[in-house]
């Protein structure tokens, strides 16, 4: 019974589509699906209307942009294909409309931030090569398909296709930029996509996890898996570029480096950070004010944090790929990537911090955050 009502409702909104396609009048506030399931904070924007869910369950328009924050949304479209969002996630609900032939139905979203799951519908009313998904940094065909995409604030974006419920591949998705493209077809087959023109890295299979784990750390500490085929492909291609006739034997300086020299000792990055060591009360008079702070990391001069942890901001400062990022996971996430080279000052007013820490005197960029619990 809900199945022929919901098959009515379908059939009623395709009739107005196909007047819309005719008339070339557009009705953008014809639903295309509804919010089924909400926790914590999220909200629909609307036509620079901000509508904040907090647990209501309201229907989703074309153009609607669906964000979470300390929160996860559950989107359910007409063919019931479902769009899930973890904490922190930013969707945007392009085009989406349905034709009694199903080869005439299209569906296009962009996943801009965060960690989002979409799994195609059953009912097949959109040929599954209509179905265009995209990140910043590449476009995602589906064929019949359940997957993840992660997002960070550089467009760097994790795809990582699920299984079925009988454990085997839900179908296989292609992943493609202006650098070239790779199938997936295998459950748990990853790859990671850094720029619109560097091409996928080779699919790998992610051992030992289930879709419940994966979010949004997946991009700032990728799965041993991923990390190692990154590093595989990068020697690949430094290899490509030097032949036998490049070597110059009388070369050879690895005697001479130190290998427990400072600077190599005081090397940090994301695989560093220990998230258990937290200081959530912290007595500031036992603490250098971090005003007085200052290092040198690639092309940042920082002031008012050091490189690893800072004990008083709880803040982790590394180098990824040449950018700087600042990470703190205290009540709540902050997780800033800086490109190379930008002046930029960043201000924060935290439950357990208040501070300033800028980069090559910070007249570029300005970030606030005022994070409440």
């Amino acid at each position: 019974m809900l199945l022929f009502k919901s098959y009515k409702k379908i059939q009623a909104t395709t009739a107005s589509l196909i007047l819309i396609i005719v008339s070339g009048i557009a009705h953008a506030s014809d639903p295309i699906g509804d919010i089924v399931e909400s926790t914590g904070i999220g909200q629909i924007v609307r036509n620079n209307e901000e509508i904040s869910i907090s647990g209501n369950l309201i229907p989703v328009q074309l153009n609607d942009n669906a964000m979470t924050g300390q929160g996860r949304m559950l989107i359910e479209f007409l063919d019931k294909a479902q769009l899930a969002l973890k904490e922190h996630t930013e969707v945007l609900i392009d085009e989406v409309y349905y034709d009694p032939n199903p080869s005439l139905s299209k569906m296009t979203m962009k996943f801009t931030m965060g960690t989002a799951r979409f799994a195609s519908g059953s009912l097949g009313l959109i040929n599954k090569a209509n179905i265009d998904i995209s990140t910043p940094t590449a476009s995602i065909a589906v064929r019949g398909t359940d997957f993840t995409t992660t997002v960070d604030e550089l467009g760097r974006s994790l795809i990582i296709l699920l299984p079925d419920i009988n454990g085997d591949p839900s179908g296989e998705i292609v992943v493609t930029n202006q650098g070239g493209s790779i199938t997936l077809n295998e459950a748990y087959a990853a790859t990671m996509v850094a720029t619109l023109d560097s091409s996928p890295t080779q699919s790998v299979k992610i051992n030992g996890i289930t879709p419940a784990v994966i979010d949004n750390m997946f991009i700032v500490a990728p799965p041993p898996e991923v990390t190692e085929r990154i590093q595989e492909e990068m020697a690949d291609d430094a290899n490509e570029d030097q032949g036998i006739l490049d070597v110059d034997f009388l070369e050879f300086t690895e005697l001479e480096e130190d290998e427990l020299a400072e600077d190599e000792l005081e090397e940090f990055n994301e695989l560093d950070i220990d998230e258990l060591n937290v200081e959530y009360l912290v007595d500031v008079l036992d603490i250098l004010d971090s005003s007085d702070l200052f290092d040198t990391l690639g092309e940042f001069d920082i002031k008012g944090a050091t490189r690893g942890l800072n004990e008083e901001s709880q803040f982790n400062v590394f180098l990824r790929d040449g950018n700087l990022v600042l990470y703190r996971n205290v009540a709540g996430t902050i997780n800033l990537t800086i490109a190379a080279g930008n002046n930029f000052t960043f201000e924060a007013i935290t439950p357990t911090w208040d501070g300033i820490i800028t980069g090559n005197d910070g007249e570029e960029v300005f970030i606030f955050i005022n994070q409440v619990n």
